[in-house]
């Protein structure tokens, strides 16, 4: 004992004086030696010869400030040895380092990842002039309390001349558009916008100019501007393209400017590749219900420097309130109120619940990670004992020993940080893939400088996380003990038992608040895709139409086009049914009228209540198989003529005729008040979504009133291959112009409908597996050192007579006990964090109790194989082995 302190103590002064040597300059030191020769000669002691010196020379500020720099330099020093040092017992354990850093680059890779998309959703500021100062300005159904309704063409001229606290405003809707050109002809994707759209956004055009208003006006000429990505690929990067036509709907159009390369306008997808002007000449209105308030723009504001949304929304309510003493008998002037909000918000706004919960999980996931390389470096720890004895033996303090350490975990997290950012890039490109369009801006997520700098973090926070429980545990131990243990690196003392149990305790509570949420999130998707969507997907193909104007001016010619297109679709032989529709059920889109039922006082437009209006054809409903609960489909005697005649939805009739036949009955729509017989009652079918109720909906044939724009859907045996070739050559014999893309199958329309909870519930659960992977691994490792710590006791024990089945109980109940807390941790924890996917789940509850029993039950399953392997290895130690072993 006495000698151990004497060489503590003798290694520690050298330290010391080491320490203050290194930091005087030669110059200083040949003073100080100087001083104290003197302080000697005139009598005094050695030591208080040189205290003095010291005293002298350390109140000079040169003196502090040589100091101050060979600390720096020390430290500098101290790192790089670390450094060094660290990689060497790194590359001394190759298993060890390649499993960390493995583990650690897919925590990390992962987080990056799932990081880039919310910072390109939630935290990078729109690519705009003064993002902050750009608004969304929709409607907010007073009756239905339904938000986001389109503004219309009338209420947005009234806040452009009336709106004081906005700088400027504009409009947009999107639409498609036919080009002819010399290859097969195509459909674009475009928008009309009005003339200061691109100046709101502050988006300067790259070549060429913008809009003028002379053709913003009515009759003003045919011009567009085109995107950077569509000149590249349409005209080859051509200098010269402004001025030249594109022809477009039947129409030439004249190319005046060109976007910049950067351009997005994120609250579409896909995104136009051709902007037009004049919003107030949609194909799918008549004149008459632009004018007279139908709602069908997105709106855009920039607000005057100094105001606020607070002051613009009350603005808008003063708006509001004279536009209903002016217009009181448009469609918007009492039913919808103005609302606005931030741009940004308004787009990413419904999903940052959802990316927030991405987040969570991913993070999960890290945790769980650190916590297995925590456990790795705890086990190899125990190894080195003896190591960190001899060093505190010879002067090093705990701090010094732990920041050794620490360098080790960080260049573990290091590693893995830089494989997790290649993996991160490499996830990229199948994000964007998986689920376009589900995630506004997902084209923008990148690996950028602020993903990197993320990354960074994360390496240094992680590395202290699993490096800082593992330091603090080998640097605790008396050196003596250290010194005793010689070459028993395997004896598993009780402080970093309680931590790998800790840790394992940790990782299975996390793990299980994965599991249950990713239970949740897959319930509730098997019941959403469940849900009857009122017709019958099987076997059914979609080609969305639109008729160019100039071609077909009149509504006679797009009734006798579908119908003709019918009759040569319906002579394909292997084509059980087709007919067209203005609006596909679960798609995007749809028109909204106000009608009068008979039995009520009509109140007129904005006041009566609201319909979804659907045209469709003779053969509709029996080729989707909807089905028909009263009276009869229509006919082709349903034509211009005739008797105009309905068909409502199950909503309707028992909205306004509730135990009555509606057969008979008669409906007018509030605008022209033309009296339509209902001939039929259909099933309900989901429009906006499976999980959102039915709506009413009011179904009028398409030979009374047609519609440019419609979808054709054909049920037939044929593959989906031959059966497109064949619809195709039919539309190509009625128009060999008319392009035709969208195609897709009915099956395809329903899975793009639920393409958000898809996406969530597939990343939570991949995170939820690999978090049970990571756990049952966890407690693998940690049962498995168990047993070859604990080898000589298993020897003991087997020779004193115990049978293997107590040797497999003693080990098991070791693991399950540790496995049970963390169950009744996670349980507590999921209980607290599931209320987070509240808003997200259909049909199940977020605390639902089948849910957490089924993840407990697969998480303690799991968990007993990984104690069970290591227990039957302890079964098998042959005793006399086990008493020799040193």
């Amino acid at each position: 004992m006495r000698w151990i302190k004497k060489i503590r103590l003798r290694a520690r002064s050298l330290f010391r004086k080491s320490s203050v040597d290194a930091e005087l300059s030669e110059e200083l030191r040949f003073h100080l030696e100087r001083e104290s020769a003197k302080n000697e000669a005139a009598g005094m002691p050695k030591e208080q010869a040189r205290r003095a010196a010291l005293v002298e020379f350390g109140g000079t500020e040169k003196f502090k400030e040589e100091c101050r720099d060979a600390r720096r330099v020390n430290l500098l020093q101290d790192f790089a040895q670390d450094v060094r040092y660290g990689l060497r017992m790194l590359r001394k354990n190759p298993g060890f380092t390649t499993m960390s850093t493995l583990t650690l680059a897919l925590g990390i890779g992962a987080n990056s990842a799932i990081f880039s998309v919310v910072n390109a959703a939630l935290l990078r500021p729109l690519p705009y002039l003064e993002p902050d100062r750009l608004l969304a300005i929709s409607q907010t159904d007073r009756t239905t309390g339904a938000t986001g309704v389109p503004v219309s063409f009338t209420k947005f001229s009234a806040i452009s001349e009336q709106s004081k606290t906005l700088e400027s405003v504009a409009t947009v809707y999107y639409t498609s558009s036919s080009l002819v050109s010399d290859r097969e002809p195509e459909v674009l994707n475009a928008a009309r916008v009005s003339a200061d759209f691109f100046r709101v956004l502050g988006v300067p055009i790259a070549r060429g100019r913008s809009f003028l208003p002379e053709e913003e006006a009515p009759g003003g000429a045919d011009v567009a501007v085109i995107t950077d990505a569509f000149w590249h690929e349409r005209f080859a990067s051509d200098p010269q393209v402004l001025g030249k036509a594109l022809l477009l709907d039947g129409k030439s159009v004249i190319v005046v400017g060109i976007l910049p390369a950067s351009f997005r306008f994120p609250l579409q997808f896909p995104e136009p590749v051709v902007w037009l002007p004049r919003v107030f000449d949609p194909t799918f209105l008549r004149p008459e219900q632009v004018h007279s308030g139908a709602g069908y723009l997105g709106m855009i504001a920039r607000l005057r420097p100094g105001e606020t949304v607070s002051r613009t929304q009350a603005e808008l309510a003063t708006i509001d309130a004279s536009y209903r003493e002016l217009f009181g008998s448009y469609v918007d002037a009492t039913r919808y109120a103005l609302t606005a909000a931030g741009l940004e918000e308004s787009l990413v706004g419904p999903l940052r619940v959802q990316l927030v919960v991405l987040f969570v999980a991913v993070c999960f996931v890290l945790l769980i990670a650190c916590t297995n390389v925590a456990n790795l470096l705890l086990a190899r720890a125990t190894s080195r004992y003896r190591e960190i004895g001899i060093r505190k033996a010879l002067g090093a303090s705990r701090a010094r020993l732990v920041r050794q350490l620490l360098s080790e975990s960080l260049l573990l997290a290091l590693g893995g940080g830089i494989l997790g950012v290649g993996l991160a890039a490499l996830l990229l490109p199948a994000l964007r893939t998986i689920s376009p369009g589900t995630v506004p801006r997902l084209a923008e997520a990148r690996v950028d400088m602020s993903v990197l700098l993320f990354s960074l973090a994360l390496c240094g926070l992680t590395g202290v996380l699993f490096g800082l429980m593992p330091s603090l545990q080998i640097t605790s131990k008396e050196l003596l003990e250290r010194l005793k243990e010689g070459s028993r690196g395997s004896s598993q003392g009780g402080g970093g038992r309680r931590s790998r149990s800790v840790l394992v305790v940790a990782e299975i509570g996390m793990a299980l608040v994965l599991l249950t949420s990713a239970g949740l999130l897959i319930d509730s998707f098997a019941r959403l895709i469940q849900v009857n969507p009122g017709f019958s997907s099987r076997n059914v193909m979609t080609f969305p139409m639109t008729l160019p104007p100039e071609h077909y001016r009149q509504s006679q010619q797009w009734e006798a086009f579908y119908r003709q297109l019918l009759e040569g679709v319906r002579s394909i032989p292997q084509v059980h049914a087709a007919g067209v529709t203005s609006y596909l059920p679960l798609a995007a889109g749809g028109i909204y009228g106000f009608f009068c039922p008979e039995g009520t006082a009509c109140r007129g437009l904005g006041k009566d209540p609201v319909a979804a209006l659907r045209q469709v054809s003779p053969g509709y409903f029996e080729t989707i198989q909807v089905p028909l609960l009263r009276g009869r489909f229509f006919t082709n005697d349903d034509k211009t003529g005739n008797q105009p005649v309905a068909i409502v939805n199950e909503a309707l009739a028992k909205r306004n005729w509730p135990g009555q036949n509606p057969i008979g009955k008669h409906v007018a729509n509030s605008r022209d008040m033309i009296q339509r017989e209902i001939v039929g009652v259909v099933g309900d079918t989901k429009f906006r979504g499976l999980s959102v109720a039915s709506f009413e909906e009011l179904y009028v044939p398409m030979t009374q009133i047609p519609a440019r724009a419609m979808t054709l859907v054909v049920r037939s045996s044929a593959a989906a291959l031959p059966l497109v070739a064949a619809v195709r050559a039919r539309i190509a014999e009625a128009d060999r112009d008319l392009p035709v893309a969208g195609i897709a199958s009915m099956e395809e329309v329903i899975s793009t409908s639920v393409a958000q909870p898809r996406m969530l519930m597939q990343f939570v659960g991949v995170f939820a597996g690999f978090a049970l992977l990571l756990a049952a691994i966890g407690i693998y490792g940690v049962m498995a050192y168990a047993v070859t710590a604990r080898r000589q006791e298993m020897g003991i024990r087997v020779a004193l007579g115990a049978a293997h089945r107590e040797i497999l109980r003693l080990i098991v109940a070791q693991g399950m006990r540790m496995t049970l807390a963390g169950v009744v941790l996670g349980v507590a924890a999921a209980l607290a964090l599931t209320r987070l996917l509240a808003g997200l789940l259909f049909g199940v509850r977020a605390a639902d109790p089948l849910i957490f029993a089924a993840a407990a039950i697969v998480l303690v399953a799991a968990a007993f194989v990984a104690c069970y392997l290591p227990a039957r290895r302890a079964t098998r130690v042959d005793p006399i082995v086990a008493l020799r072993y040193e």
